[in-house]
């Protein structure tokens, strides 16, 4: 099996420098970190962080050894992301003036995404949503002119009824 992406789903104690040692960890091993978003969840005692990594699979299972390792890391999954809930935040700025404006507005509504804000020469935007549906907003968005652009990189949740408290 060739390259593909994982998501790691990663449960930590919510103590400061984990991220920093878990970027450490990644970067020592030469591994690129295609996204990374660090939270607090439901139990304050706890942090989550979503990474998502492209190798293969022997990549990946060599990560999760190498996070578990790590101190104040509990519990490391490892998310398929066909199977499981995820999604990522889009903010982008449109160039749009005059008449510009309607066909920019009519994209945001078709891919269900919100305005954020409208200035003299351009409309910012939001969007959540899943990957592939955020980069072909983005492409649709670029024959007007994309200023400026943040992405949150990507959440996930395991699908079902499991959470990453329960035991395996």
């Amino acid at each position: 099996m060739g390259d593909g992406k994982a998501i790691f789903s990663v449960l930590a104690v919510n103590h400061p420098g984990v991220l920093l040692r878990v970027s450490g960890l990644f970067s020592r091993r030469g591994f690129n970190i295609d996204s990374i978003v660090a939270c607090s969840t439901e139990k304050p005692a706890f942090s989550r962080l979503t990474i998502v990594v492209t190798g293969d699979e022997a990549t990946f299972t060599q990560l999760t050894r190498q996070l578990l390792k790590l101190e104040d890391i509990i519990k490391v999954e490892v998310l398929e992301p066909d199977e499981c809930s995820n999604s990522e935040l889009l903010l982008v700025k449109v160039h749009a003036v005059g008449t510009g404006r309607g066909p920019v507005i009519k994209m945001v509504q078709t891919y269900g995404a919100r305005v954020l804000d409208i200035g003299e020469l351009s409309i910012t935007v939001e969007m959540t949503g899943q990957t592939e549906e955020t980069d072909e907003f983005v492409e649709q968005l670029e024959r007007f002119g994309v200023l400026e652009m943040a992405r949150t990189g990507i959440n996930a949740l395991q699908r079902g009824d499991l959470t990453i408290h329960d035991e395996d």
